[in-house]
């Protein structure tokens, strides 16, 4: 994915919000630029639910969880998970996908209930052991 630019002319807000404000230092210190992020690129943005789009296989999995690469080591994305201050529940299709036509065992007919009303889902994905759904909700301190 290229990188994106933000682009600041004569000192106004870039297109997308994000702000940005310049000191020279007064001769006490090396030039700053200060940026204020808009939405859209602040880091601190809390992740959240979105609309779910599920493929023709029936899988889907949250946009905006970050590529981990391709390991199996779960680590990176559990300290993510922390990181956001999320709470993850899921499990396997188990039993409820077993009256189902074989062509149809993919996960088109399986739609898992959340847990709660404040969970949103992460994925509905293919396991070695099958289908597995995966819901978060926000940790509260």
């Amino acid at each position: 994915m290229p990188e994106e630019k933000i682009t600041f002319v004569n000192s106004e807000p870039a297109k997308c919000g994000c702000k940005m404000e310049f000191s020279s230092g007064g001769g006490h210190y090396s030039d700053v630029v200060y940026v204020t992020p808009c939405e859209a690129h602040s880091a601190s943005k809390s992740f959240g639910p979105v609309e779910v789009k599920r493929d023709a296989d029936g899988w889907w999995y949250h946009p905006n969880i970050p590529s981990f690469g391709e390991g199996e080591n779960p680590a990176p994305y559990i300290a993510w998970v922390k990181e956001q201050g999320l709470e993850l529940k899921g499990w396997h299709s188990g039993d409820e996908l077993e009256d189902l036509p074989d062509e149809d065992a993919a996960c088109t007919a399986w739609n898992p209930e959340s847990p709660g009303p404040e969970w949103f889902l992460m994925g509905i994905f293919d396991t070695d052991d099958g289908p597995y759904v995966q819901w978060a909700r926000r940790v509260t301190p």
